[in-house]
């Protein structure tokens, strides 16, 4: 983060913004991300698309950057952590909550095309929002290998990304409402598909 954007995070934090413009701020931008690329977003185009002023965004975000990321980060959403019940479903639900608004799905993908083309854009992408999310989503899997849900051999990222990817695929080819679908991908993932132990494959020899 560079000193234009850490006084503009200390002056969000002294003017205590609106949550409720900082909601349709994030939601503009992502729209925006979503329609037209990062190029199509802009302090200008943002602040036309909510009604408020350039200044309003410029206390809050110091780059156009700064407002792509932090609306990226705002739409992966802040859920409280069950106490008991299953917590690789509740990693699913939550994930799946994330990819239920069409432009964030959307614009996610330009992002990880950004990531992907290794733009300066992508490369912060990965650090400050990717990273960090799923870092805290890998916490989660971790106490559910402590107390006893997934194996503790349980290749983490390989569980994460099947989750990611699923719910990705699901989200762009099947627009319609699944709302059991973290239920029954937590389900698949902790008991499998097999009916029956896959027999050893018959030695050739002899």
């Amino acid at each position: 983060m560079d000193t234009e954007e850490r006084r503009a995070a200390g002056m969000r934090r002294r003017r205590g913004p609106s949550k409720k413009l900082d909601a349709a701020i994030a939601a503009a931008t992502l729209r925006l991300l979503a329609e037209s690329g990062p190029s199509g977003v802009s302090i200008d185009a943002v602040a036309r698309a909510v009604g408020c002023s350039r200044s309003s965004i410029y206390r809050r975000h110091a780059t156009k950057e700064s407002l792509i990321l932090d609306a990226a980060l705002s739409g992966f959403g802040s859920q409280t952590v069950p106490e008991d019940g299953s917590l690789l479903e509740w990693v699913t639900r939550s994930r799946a909550a994330s990819f239920g608004e069409p432009a964030f799905v959307v614009a996610l993908t330009v992002l990880m095309d950004e990531a992907l083309r290794g733009t300066e854009l992508g490369r912060r992408y990965l650090e400050e929002v990717f990273g960090p999310i799923r870092l805290e989503r890998a916490g989660f899997l971790a106490r559910a290998m402590a107390n006893g849900e997934i194996r503790d051999d349980t290749d983490v990222d390989l569980i994460l990304d099947i989750v990611t990817g699923s719910l990705l695929f699901r989200a762009a080819h099947h627009p319609e409402r699944e709302d059991d679908l973290p239920k029954r991908l937590a389900a698949v993932l902790l008991y499998g598909v097999g009916a029956r132990r896959v027999a050893e494959p018959p030695d050739d020899a002899g």
